[in-house]
């Protein structure tokens, strides 16, 4: 008896060692096996719109769901926004022109932008994150975070501190390589 459970017990340490045990199932119709995701590039011109999880209210004209684009390459990585009215007017405009940091770890990566400046109500603070995974070699899942803190304005003033949170998913374009 005590043989029968030291196999079974040894039988059971091979199996949780073994890459086996700890491979999951791809959805059907995934072309990519695991390593191979891991090696894909972000490299490229990726667009798609995020939808608003959380609106700050500020803006009552526009959505509050913004079309990205972002361009990467290597370590850089552009962007830009789409914002939508709601009387049918699209305005399109860079995001923190080269103030972005792009980094990546196997199939995720993050984007961030931070800084302050002065403008009519004073000092303000300004974070925008962008935290990505790849899906396939050609489709991101993107969470998207703003963050603003005016700090020379009374705090219970509306705008003063707020936040903007979005989810969606972008598209690699094809035909830029």
């Amino acid at each position: 008896m005590i043989t029968r459970f030291r196999t079974f017990d040894f039988l059971m340490a091979l199996f949780l060692a073994s890459p086996l045990a700890h491979a999951t199932l791809a959805p059907v119709g995934l072309q990519l096996t695991a390593p191979d995701l891991r090696a894909a590039s972000y490299d490229g011109k990726w667009t798609g719109l995020v939808k608003c999880l959380y609106d700050p209210g500020l803006w009552p004209e526009d959505y509050c769901d913004v079309n990205f684009t972002f361009n990467i390459h290597g370590s850089s990585i552009s962007v830009e926004q789409t914002i939508f009215s709601k009387n049918g007017k699209e305005t399109k405009s860079a995001v923190k022109p080269g103030g972005f940091k792009f980094y990546r770890l196997a199939t995720n990566a993050i984007a961030f932008s931070m800084d302050s400046g002065k403008d009519e109500d004073g000092t303000w603070v300004e974070t925008w994150s962008f935290v990505m995974t790849l899906l396939d070699a050609n489709h991101m899942i993107v969470h998207w975070t703003r963050v603003v803190n005016n700090i020379d304005m009374p705090i219970r003033e509306k705008g003063s501190k707020f936040s903007s949170v979005g989810m969606g998913e972008l598209v690699r374009d094809s035909t830029q390589k």
